[in-house]
């Protein structure tokens, strides 16, 4: 029986070196990226460090190119969860000419050196932030074109909002959705993931005339600009922050779209939440110099009595339900659910049944 148990070890000590090695040689390029993820400090430092050392000596091997070339079947089949790769793959199988080198970045982007000024660069930052902020339903579309819709944002967005507001609108003609959202990302890390070229690319050719924005979760850390670390919630951190909003709301917005920008949520953790609400002070001030865009505070909805981080709640039934994800920051789809009929009744999209009901009512003389 020792010996049993000493080969039962044996083993799964050599299946885990070699899964560990299977995940150095094919993810090396990913664990760089986590790396240059963490916040500005001692341990990204560290990290990035390692993971580069590892990477190079990974990278002659070639494993990156069997890696890639596997991704690239899995997006022509539409298995990305990657709006930009997704793009790509379909330029491609389109036979659409990319330049050596390129990607449907350089295809999809549209120009946006031409925009405006930053308007939010040198406001001074709220306070506070409006904790009720009135949803009026946006104008009927002339015609009967359905009306396009942007998902855009990070997590807060892919997990349990997006998918409910999905949900809500799958049956329904007169919305057509486009999903441009990636979980990890955010406004203050560019270097990392750029929203100013990745957003045109997640589009298309499309033009969404709403747009729902929820973005900013993983926002509460320091960066570098210009070769020098802005802590965050510093003075230079705010200004930058603001630019980088601002910019991206122009972005947003330069085709004539509205804007709903959805304020981050209470926090369970008590440090966090510190941090969201000095995002959500930079957003709001950026947000409300736009006459397209307004900044929707979502805490009324899911937040307790004192506007502080809630877990559970009670359902239109009475029952129970539980609002958040277990990690006590995203939403879960019943939370969601109390979010998604203020944000449907914005967009005024009347389904068609309804629009038959509505056709077919007579109205009474003299109206």
């Amino acid at each position: 029986m020792k010996n049993a148990r000493f080969n039962s070890l044996s083993q799964l000590a050599g299946i885990l070196a070699g899964f560990a090695t299977t995940i150095l040689l094919l993810e090396s390029e990913a664990l760089v990226s986590w790396a240059d993820r963490l916040d500005v400090g001692v341990e990204r430092t560290l990290a990035l460090t390692v993971t580069e050392s590892i990477h190079r000596v990974v990278r002659p091997l070639g494993a990156d190119r069997v890696r890639e070339q596997s991704l690239g079947a899995l997006d022509r089949l539409g298995w990305s969860d990657d709006p930009a790769r997704l793009e790509e793959a379909r330029l491609r199988t389109s036979g659409a000419t990319l330049s050596h080198g390129s990607s449907c970045l350089a295809v999809a982007a549209r120009p946006v050196a031409s925009l405006a000024p930053v308007r939010g660069a040198s406001v001074s930052v709220t306070t506070g932030v409006p904790v009720r902020t009135p949803l009026a339903q946006l104008p009927p579309l002339a015609g009967k074109q359905p009306r396009t819709v942007a998902l855009v944002g990070d997590s807060m967005m892919a997990v349990g909002l997006s998918d409910v507001l999905l949900r809500d609108a799958a049956n329904n003609p007169n919305l057509h959705v486009i999903r441009a959202f990636k979980s990890g990302t955010g406004l203050a890390r560019p270097e990392v993931f750029d929203w100013m070229t990745e957003y045109p690319a997640m589009i298309g050719s499309q033009h969404p005339d709403a747009i729902i924005v929820a973005i900013g979760a993983n926002d509460g850390q320091g960066f570098v600009e210009d070769g020098k670390t802005l802590a965050f919630g510093s003075d230079a951190w705010i200004k930058t922050y603001q630019q980088r909003t601002a910019a991206f709301l122009d972005l947003l917005t330069q085709n004539g779209a509205h804007v709903v920008w959805v304020g981050l949520p209470p926090m369970r953790s008590g440090n966090y939440n510190t941090r969201t609400a000095t995002i959500n002070r930079v957003a709001y001030t950026v947000v409300s110099q736009y006459p397209q865009a307004i900044w929707w505070n979502p805490q009324p909805l899911i937040g307790d009595d004192a506007g502080q981080y809630r877990e559970f709640g009670a359902a239109a039934d009475g029952r129970e339900i539980r609002l958040r994800q277990s990690d006590g920051i995203h939403l879960s789809d019943d939370g969601a659910s109390l979010l998604a009929p203020a944000l449907m009744n914005w967009l005024n999209a009347v389904p068609a049944q309804q629009t038959a009901h509505l056709e077919k009512t007579p109205v009474p003389k003299g109206q």
